[in-house]
């Protein structure tokens, strides 16, 4: 059997999803790493600077070293010519594997003599600030990435895996591939310098360009084009610095600081378009997104500047703004995820909820099985014994699980969540009353007036018809004024999307708007088919919250029940209204045969 095209897009998708969320776990190991891994902690036992960009000058001789025994000094030149390309990223790194040989070309007194180094283990100072810092950057940002772009994979999503690949330090990144043996390792960390030290904050250009959607507009499709090409020219550009000249940024100090400047402005370019071609819920969906871009171009400038600064002057002046800046830079992916989390990918409640009650579960399981462990072993002296009164216990206690996690849940709901919890009771409350709904009317207020009030929406309206040949007519409504839209024909493109499709739709989603609609903060944002014996025969409209948020996925999907009950309830109140007429015929026709 073959199976459907759709299916095979899903599998695909899904399988670039788990590889990308993979890429980003790793980057996240490798960072971590970067600063514990025993191969960091090597040294070739002198540090360079460069000196006239043909040479690099020795600025410090470890004592002890390789170095110093082979008798290099600090005023020492390195004639940088003589060295291969993985000879100079291996100096520039400083790490290898132990017993690394290096062959370095050293110029005193205008004679130049080749000098042997070998790597050697080196507990290296730390400083826990900036170490801190950016494992904090890396593990919030990479894991919020890894959770985005295995639920929503794309090109978009993607850029932000490389964006997150300037989270480690490039050095010491490097330093991990230093195993790979030369003349291989030259191009191997070019590619990772490349990668981790100047693409990031550039590939934040086809994400902006992309976010949340794909472009659809002409309009937006050129500014896509235009920021593609400007980071494939970032690509190219950068891949000839990287080969031309890797070391300490000899010759590339004010190129790399300029770059990183424009890059800046490119960002804040960029995200201006398009929050402009973006309107309404997406305008507002991606706001907080905006300001973490903004954000995250900021904070990786000043990085990129004082990065170079050190690299050029010695000096640590910088570290202190270098520590706050990395803890600054996980701002974009936290505000990503509050943007997922809060659209309809996930529910933020939903997933604390869900936190909440599993970690008290967890701990109940460890607290009562422990104590159970150490009260045995106090009273009980018979190791078998023991342990069967600690399975019995444990196999109660996982027995007795689900009536614990069904009170656990409610308990949590009612105290943490309450105001969730006394919505959701009195949605419920409405659904059970509509069973015994006297009129139409009582339906339309249920539905328009009760709910906007229970889950504080800025508007609500609910439009229905008497019959097939007529349109729908708004019969109540919340936030809606006379003269806004009295009526929904019956070919409108909003009738029949929903006609076919038989769910919520975000009317932004799927790109409907009419004119006549309220604008502002009472504009519809929801659209809800009301159905009978799957025919339409009605249609509630449901705007934002007063911040300008849609419903979350759970408040949509009570909406959807109550709206599912109207129908029922409708036909009910329709069939009673017959039932009565057809009775009254009856004593008509009955009186007339008498």
């Amino acid at each position: 059997m073959q199976s459907l095209p759709g299916a095979r897009s899903d599998a695909n998708r899904s399988a670039v999803g788990y590889g990308l969320a993979a890429l980003a776990l790793v980057l996240l190991a490798l960072t971590w790493a970067s600063f514990f891994a025993p191969i960091e902690n090597t040294t070739f036992g002198l540090d360079a600077r460069s000196a006239d960009g043909a040479n690099a000058r020795v600025t410090q001789i470890l004592p002890g070293s390789s170095a110093e025994k082979t008798g290099i000094r600090a005023g020492d030149l390195i004639d940088l010519h003589e060295l291969t390309l993985s000879q100079r990223l291996r100096l520039e790194i400083g790490a290898s594997p132990i017993g690394t040989a290096l062959d370095i070309p050293i110029v005193r007194s205008g004679v130049t003599h080749v000098v042997t180094v070998h790597a050697q283990a080196y507990a290296k100072p730390r400083n826990w600030g900036f170490i801190l810092a950016t494992l904090f950057n890396a593990t919030v940002s990479l894991l919020i990435i890894a959770v985005i772009v295995a639920r929503r994979p794309s090109l978009a999503t993607g850029m932000l895996v490389l964006y997150a690949a300037g989270v480690p330090q490039s050095l010491a990144f490097n330093s991990l591939f230093t195993w790979v043996p030369d003349p291989l390792f030259g191009p191997v960390a070019t590619l990772c310098q490349m990668i981790v030290a100047q693409l990031p904050l550039w590939s934040l250009l086809p994400f902006i360009v992309r976010f949340p959607y794909e472009p659809d507009t002409p309009q937006a499709r050129t500014t896509a084009r235009v920021a593609d090409a400007i980071f494939w020219l970032a690509v190219v550009v950068f891949g000839i610095q990287s080969i031309y000249e890797p070391v300490l940024f000899i010759s590339w100090s004010l190129f790399d600081a300029l770059s990183t400047y424009a890059a800046l402005f490119a960002v804040v370019v960029f995200t201006a378009l398009a929050y402009r071609n973006h309107a309404g819920e997406q305008r507002r969906r991606i706001g907080w997104v905006m300001v973490g871009l903004v954000i995250a171009a900021i904070t990786y400038t000043i990085f990129n500047l004082a990065d170079i600064f050190t690299l050029t002057s010695g000096t640590h002046t910088y570290d202190y703004v270098l520590v706050l800046d990395l803890t600054a830079q996980a701002a974009l992916p936290v505000l990503l995820g509050y943007a997922v989390l809060r659209h309809r990918v996930l529910d933020l409640g939903f997933a604390l909820n869900r936190t909440v009650i599993y970690g008290i579960m967890t701990a109940l399981i460890v607290i009562v099985v422990s104590f159970v462990d150490w009260l045995t072993g106090q009273i009980l002296s018979g190791q078998r014994l023991a342990t069967a009164i600690d399975a019995a216990v444990t196999i109660a206690f996982g027995v007795a699980l689900n009536w614990i996690h069904g009170h656990t849940e409610r308990l949590v709901d009612r105290v943490i969540f309450r105001a969730r919890h006394l919505a959701e009771k009195r949605i419920e409350y409405r659904i059970g009353a509509l069973e015994f709904a006297p009129t139409g009317a009582f339906i339309d207020e249920a539905l328009a007036v009760e709910a906007a009030r229970i889950l504080e929406l800025e508007s609500a309206a609910v439009f229905r018809r008497a019959s097939a040949s007529e349109p729908f007519i708004r019969m109540a409504q919340t936030g809606w004024s006379p003269d806004e839209t009295r009526e929904l024909r019956d070919d409108s493109l909003l009738v029949t999307t929903l006609r076919s499709l038989e769910r919520p739709l975000v009317l932004d989603d799927v790109a409907i708007d009419d004119n006549a609609f309220p604008r502002g903060s009472s504009k519809p944002a929801i659209a809800i088919p009301i159905v009978s014996q799957h025919e339409l025969i009605g249609v509630a409209l449901y705007g934002n919250r007063p911040d300008g948020a849609l419903p979350d996925p759970e408040e949509i999907t009570l909406l959807a029940r109550l709206c599912r009950a109207a129908g029922n309830a409708y036909a009910m109140v329709e069939a009673r209204r017959w039932r009565e007429h057809a009775a009254e015929l009856e004593r008509s026709l009955a009186g007339m045969a008498s």
